[in-house]
């Protein structure tokens, strides 16, 4: 056999485990890249205002992926209000190892949220996904896009068949686009839901502007307080193209603008379309309220009534939030506390 013979069958040999050697090599540093950030970060804060912790880690994916999973995952976020809590008993980060800024996230297992409301009183959500799931897309400007969605959620309080989230920057203006859905979300009557206990069906498509005052807080270079104070500092403001509600029997249709007032609460107008109004005025009983106001069913009930609306027509109204307080009609429905 001749010099160039052993080339022709040796050389394709020589240059596929080279590849392969190559192959491991590269997923080896990038798994090990992220394998010692994730230690990095554990106990500790990872971006302003967030300290995440994880009790076990394990990584996998060779050789086209780096994965991560994490059991006994917590993610805490500092609030006006107190810290907020995320607990999942298992948690999984996938990317593909060559050069992609897309992100897979994965939670399996009981998941707890804990929160404070605007007077510090603690509240816990438990639930069980069917599915939760996550997506992250990244380019030279930073975050492009996050979609979460989560599946047959089952809880002894809040119950959904489906719960989704999108936003993603505004290809043509300074601004993210935000569409959130849930459907078939099951109330606990302790909860005392203002209509009914089963939301069937909740969309809304939503314009957040300017948005590049959220640049470094999506990207984890910065807290959300701050880009929240330069949101508003520059007239920032939501533009609420849709607005979707099918809760009990009721059937509403809107759309409007919010913002923030000086003080941070809710300030603007939806304007609302509600077929089959008129059960409320049926189930909603005389003495329901808010621990502020005429509580929005009763308010709607009242709007309803003085308008002496036609009961095969729907019920246009407008909703305004003002000065601390929120109007259905003219009538004051609750208290509007800081958003933050």
């Amino acid at each position: 056999m001749n010099y160039s013979s052993r080339l022709f069958l040796y050389g394709p040999v020589g240059l596929f485990a080279t590849l392969v050697i190559a192959m491991m090599v590269y997923w080896w540093v990038a798994s090990n890249t992220l394998s010692k950030t994730l230690d990095r970060w554990n106990g500790h804060e990872v971006a302003p205002g967030v300290h995440l912790s994880f009790s076990k880690k394990a990584m996998s994916g060779f050789p086209f992926r780096v994965d991560s999973q994490l059991d006994g995952l917590r993610i805490e976020v500092q609030t006006s209000h107190g810290p907020t809590v995320w607990n999942a008993e298992h948690f999984a980060l996938h990317s593909l190892a060559y050069g992609s800024g897309q992100y897979v996230f994965e939670a399996a297992g009981k998941q707890s949220v804990q929160w404070h409301d605007d007077r510090g009183q603690l509240h816990e959500y438990d639930f069980l996904p069917g599915t939760l799931r996550a997506s992250s897309i990244s380019d030279r400007e930073g975050l492009a896009r996050f979609d979460i969605q989560v599946l047959d959620a089952s809880s002894a309080d809040i119950s959904a068949t489906r719960v989704e989230f999108h936003i993603r920057r505004n290809p043509t203006i300074d601004g993210y686009d935000l569409a959130a859905t849930a459907d078939g979300v099951h109330f606990s009557p302790d909860l005392g839901a203002p209509f009914s206990t089963d939301l069937k069906h909740f969309a809304s498509i939503t314009l957040i502007s300017p948005g590049s005052s959220f640049a470094k807080f999506l990207d984890g270079r910065s807290g959300w307080r701050p880009a929240v104070q330069d949101w508003h500092k520059r007239d920032g403001g939501l533009k609420i193209d849709s607005l979707e509600l099918a809760w009990g029997d009721l059937d509403a249709k809107g759309a409007g603008a919010l913002t923030v007032d000086g003080l941070h609460r809710p300030f603007g107008a939806l304007h609302l379309s509600i077929a089959n109004w008129d059960e409320l005025r049926r189930n909603v009983p005389s003495t329901s309220g808010s621990r502020d106001g005429a509580g929005m069913a009763k308010a709607l009930s009242l709007v309803a009534t003085n308008q002496n609306a036609p009961i095969d027509k729907p019920l246009d109204v407008t909703t305004t939030f003002k000065d601390g307080v929120f109007y259905v009609g003219s009538i004051p429905a609750d208290l509007l506390a800081p958003l933050y």
